[in-house]
């Protein structure tokens, strides 16, 4: 739930200097996406050395660094600190300063304290908090743990009902990235191929069979890979495929690789290095133009600046339009897809941003950041075509990116919705992830999709009747082969175990027959149920207690009971469905296991007021299976229930969580790409159509006030999770 804005003030108010630091500790770097460490000890430039308020230093960099305080006197604070910072043998290049007080004039504070102490000084007073603390579930934890307690005086007179849009209503991104996947129900094979073959070819760029240089699939899928971490769902494993094809004679184009068969590399024909040296060159000279395009600008806005100025304004305003695409891309490439663009707010803070990188503090700073707001006016009021070439290029770099799910602030999102789900788990799924047991770790889909869900925060719910289902299902393995395996099993070919008709009979006999496996492949059928239960036990009740034992630990689930499901369920409700279920499944107890535990998702979100709450998530509870023949007798039930589903698919688990990026992943992804030509290039690979349908959705969801964009979210988040139709990029099989 959205953290009260005004509880935030409330508790900042009343904070101490420690609290405040550890909630700091927390807050900020979720908020920049970076880490920061402790600068020292007591006696190296520790706490006391500054005051007692202890100094951060970013990680990867000894010029960057942060303090957290609550003293009044914030400008004595920094100029104590920075002369601390040089005095201990420092040479800070900037100073973030998080206070929990209210400063005025912000900027004019950190230009003037920057001009004076040869630092860029940047401050983060409450309102910057304030304004970010629903940025993500880290943000509003280090709420909950460091300041909630400070407001619990208020709770004796009432507390406000006030709810605060979080980031991710208040941007569109979410909202278009949830309606484009539910309307591209085909899945997106073809241009993640594209895709891929960009970055294939980007890598091959200096091979030459002439010169002996060449690559192997694992040094291309590598040589993405440190430049794109986040590509490694789309890449891993598909670089060889996606060369062979590239290989291949008769293809649209013509071959664009060479493929040494006998040697298992690539490289780039001369034709292929041809085209891509013409393609780079012209996307290469677009940039230079653009660059004496804001030359030119800044030269006819201010004829007396020195030539070193003029050439560092057109530099830093380049890069300032990359940081505003790595941080609101959707935002900023609707912005400029506009035929007449006003102010776009945070560019200012780009072109400061900018301005940090490049090293520029004091008054140079503030003459090239005006100099630099000037440029960016010029090119949005009365751009030439180079420039709205090129920022048409960066926006179709960044819907690219969008398009598969590299953006930050999507990985987020479903990062944070994974974090507060209730899944009770199908039999179906936990009998497949006991079939993966030998299987190489990165082809345990099933496995790896509960486990990274539970790592997520996911709670997993094993139910009685689900365990008595896998039990079952042992149990019936067992028999079949005892009764038609064991008889013929020397003689069984991987033909025949392929149709052996239990999924863990069919498990035991590959793994038999891999020799790859020889020396962890199980000996026996007994040796093989023994790596979930004894086998011994296994045809008595105690095999109840070493499954539950053995799924919990596995997968870090809790359990219930068929009694605590049937306490928030109607009895006639689950009877009467039972009856529906009996004429596809004869079976009377698996049908009346399927009635209840579809009737307990329901009855646990109204039983953990899910359908009061007010988040852009959609319900947390579910049932989560590939079960899907009880769709069609559960109309009514779902009817009642105002259309809410229950189900939720599997694969979207797989494709938004186990092989989403991290959000540190998608970040480097971003800063990765735009500096470098690699951004232009991979614009190629977004049509027209494909951008102009994105912009026309950020169009429709601004259109739209957050209450109702909220709502809208919640509901199409809720259709994404059982939409048993749409087809993924990975699915289990």
């Amino acid at each position: 739930m959205a953290i009260n804005t005004e509880l935030v003030r409330v508790a900042l108010d009343r904070v101490d200097g420690s609290t405040f630091e550890r909630f700091i500790n927390q807050f900020y770097p979720s908020v920049v996406g970076a880490d920061f460490f402790p600068l020292g000890g007591v006696k190296d430039g520790g706490a006391d050395a500054f005051g007692g308020d202890r100094v951060y230093e970013k990680g990867g960099s000894a010029e960057i660094f942060y303090q957290a305080t609550v003293q009044e006197d914030f400008r004595a604070k920094i100029r104590h600190t920075v002369a601390r910072l040089k005095e201990f043998g420092r040479n800070p290049r900037s100073l973030y300063y998080l206070t929990s007080r209210s400063i005025r004039h912000i900027d004019r504070e950190e230009d003037t304290l920057g001009e004076e102490l040869g630092v860029t000084i940047r401050i983060r007073d409450a309102s910057y908090i304030v304004n970010h603390i629903n940025s993500d579930k880290n943000t509003r934890n280090a709420f909950e743990e460091h300041l909630r307690h400070l407001t619990d005086f208020l709770r004796h007179v009432g507390s406000s009902t006030l709810i605060t849009p979080t980031a991710n209503v208040r941007s569109p991104a979410v909202y278009v990235f949830l309606r484009q996947e539910l309307d591209r129900r085909g899945g997106n094979e073809s241009l993640v191929n594209s895709v891929i073959d960009s970055l294939v070819l980007w890598a091959l760029e200096g091979t030459d069979p002439e010169q002996d240089k060449f690559m192997t699939a694992e040094e291309v899928e590598q040589k993405i890979l440190s430049e794109i971490p986040a590509a490694k769902a789309l890449v891993a494993g598909r670089a060889q495929g996606r060369l062979e094809s590239l290989a291949t004679k008769g293809r649209p184009g013509g071959r664009k690789v060479t493929w040494y068969r006998r040697d298992r590399k690539f490289c780039l024909p001369f034709h292929s290095r041809e085209l891509i040296e013409q393609q780079n060159l012209k996307d290469e000279a677009l940039r230079l133009q653009v660059l004496n395009d804001f030359y030119a600008r800044a030269s006819k806005n201010y004829p007396d600046m020195p030539e070193k100025s003029l050439r560092a304004i057109a530099h830093i305003t380049l890069r300032a339009f990359q940081l505003v695409f790595e941080r609101e891309g959707l935002e900023f490439s609707h912005f400029i897809s506009q035929e007449a663009p006003a102010e776009y707010p945070t560019m200012s803070d780009a072109v400061r941003d900018a301005l940090a990188e490049a090293r520029v503090s004091g008054a140079r700073s503030i003459e090239l950041g005006v100099a630099c707001l000037a440029t960016v006016r010029g090119c949005f009021y009365d751009s030439t075509p180079e420039e709205r070439s090129y920022l048409g290029k960066l926006a179709r770099t960044y819907t690219l990116l969008f398009t598969l799910n590299t953006e930050p602030k999507l990985v987020q999102y479903f990062q944070d919705m994974a974090a507060d789900f209730h899944l009770l788990v199908g039999s179906d799924l936990l009998v497949r992830a006991l079939s993966e047991r030998y299987l190489p770790e990165p082809d345990r889909l099933t496995r790896n999709a509960l486990i990274l869900a539970a790592r997520a925060g996911a709670k997993l719910i094993l139910t009685q009747p689900v365990l008595e289902e896998v039990v079952g299902h042992l149990r019936a393995s067992d028999f079949e082969y005892k009764n038609h395996i064991q008889p013929i099993e020397h003689r069984i070919t991987p033909e025949m175990a392929a149709a052996a008709p239990k999924i863990l009979n069919r498990t035991y006999l590959y793994a038999k027959l891999d020799p790859l496996l020889s020396t962890t492949a199980p000996d026996s059928w007994r040796s093989f149920v023994e790596q979930f239960c004894d086998y011994g036990a296994l045809h008595r009740p105690e095999a109840l207690d070493e499954i539950r034992r053995y799924l919990q630990f596995t997968f870090s689930m809790s359990y219930q009971s068929t009694d605590d499901l049937k306490k928030v369920v109607e009895a006639a409700t689950v009877d009467e469905l039972t009856e529906r279920l009996l004429v596809t499944k004869p079976d009377l107890r698996l049908a009346q296991n399927d009635a209840l535990l579809a009737c307990s998702v329901y009855g646990r979100r109204e039983q953990n007021g899910e359908t009061s709450q007010l988040t852009e998530f959609g319900y947390n509870t579910w049932w989560l299976t590939r079960e899907t023949a009880i769709l069609r007798h559960t109309r009514e039930l779902v009817a009642a229930n105002h259309g809410a589903r229950y189900i939720m698919r599997p694969d979207f688990l797989l494709n938004f969580l186990a092989f989403a990026p991290s959000v540190d992943q998608a970040r480097q992804t971003f800063g990765n790409v735009f500096p470098s030509s690699l951004g232009i290039q991979l614009s190629r690979n977004m049509g027209e159509a494909a951008f102009r349908q994105i912009m026309a959705g950020v169009r429709a969801a601004e259109a739209l006030d957050d209450g109702r964009r909220n709502a809208a979210m919640a509901r199409y988040a809720d259709q994404l999770k059982s939409d048993f139709a749409r087809k993924y990029l990975f699915e289990l099989p």
